[in-house]
């Protein structure tokens, strides 16, 4: 793909432009603004906040409002560089190209996902999960709606533009875009501690896979399309599958 994120060589950066991309990663890297968005439930309902997983409304609400600050944070930092989400492949070019290696790649998040869950199940029994958490929340179609929307913007939207300004930042600053996947795609994972030990192997490695086509394809079509669509289609999968889980 002619599309990858190949760049002529950059300037030297200083110390000082260092330790901004490192403060701005930090600043979109999730602790602060789910911190911010339990401050801001907290007087409205004391369990939603510090226990999202205790409802499925809870918890679109608290995924929702923590994405709404992400992106707000985002917003701010590329307004303040004079940057746009253009720069950082939200684009129009090829769509149709890149939409089709995101629908492509779908199938191969379930592979990885019944690989792991094999290998967990013969070599790891003991942190083996038979459900993900997030998906016991479902008791009816309207909470998976919810959770669909949720997963749509969460994941697909707020997840893949975290993922390309963090990569864009080591790009630019602090060693490289395949340093800056790698180092994303852990903590990327780590993210995920919700679901286990399980569900942070699995979060790696889609986090790897998912800046993987960012890179490759120079576009964020592809990997909003798959992750998205992949989440969508998780979710349907476990309400019409349900009962023989």
């Amino acid at each position: 793909m002619n599309d990858s994120l190949q760049y002529p060589e950059l300037p030297r950066k200083t110390w000082a432009d260092k330790v901004q991309a490192i403060f701005e990663i930090l600043i979109l890297s999730g602790p602060i603004s789910t911190l911010l968005t339990v401050f801001i439930l907290y007087p409205f309902n004391k369990k939603g906040a510090t226990n999202p997983l205790s409802d499925a409304r809870l918890f679109c609400l608290f995924v929702l409002v923590e994405s709404g600050i992400c992106l707000l944070f985002l917003a701010a930092i590329l307004k303040f560089h004079r940057e746009t989400l253009i720069g950082l492949g939200l684009k129009w070019h090829r769509w149709k190209l890149h939409l089709l290696i995101g629908l492509m790649t779908i199938p191969f998040l379930f592979i990885i996902s019944a690989a792991v869950a094999t290998f967990f199940r013969l070599f790891l029994p003991q942190y083996f999960i038979e459900k993900n958490p997030i998906f016991e929340l479902v008791q009816n179609p309207q909470q998976l709606i919810l959770i669909i929307i949720s997963a749509l913007i969460a994941g697909g939207i707020k997840e893949e533009l975290q993922r390309a300004f963090v990569i864009t930042r080591f790009r630019l600053h602090l060693g490289g875009a395949w340093l800056g996947l790698t180092v994303w795609s852990f903590a990327f994972g780590l993210g995920h501690y919700i679901q286990g030990v399980q569900g942070i192997v699995v979060a790696t490695v889609y986090g790897f896979a998912f800046g993987l086509l960012y890179i490759l394809s120079g576009s964020l079509t592809a990997p909003i399309i798959a992750h998205g669509i992949y989440d969508a289609l998780v979710l349907v999968a476990y309400w019409f599958l349900r009962s023989n889980i």
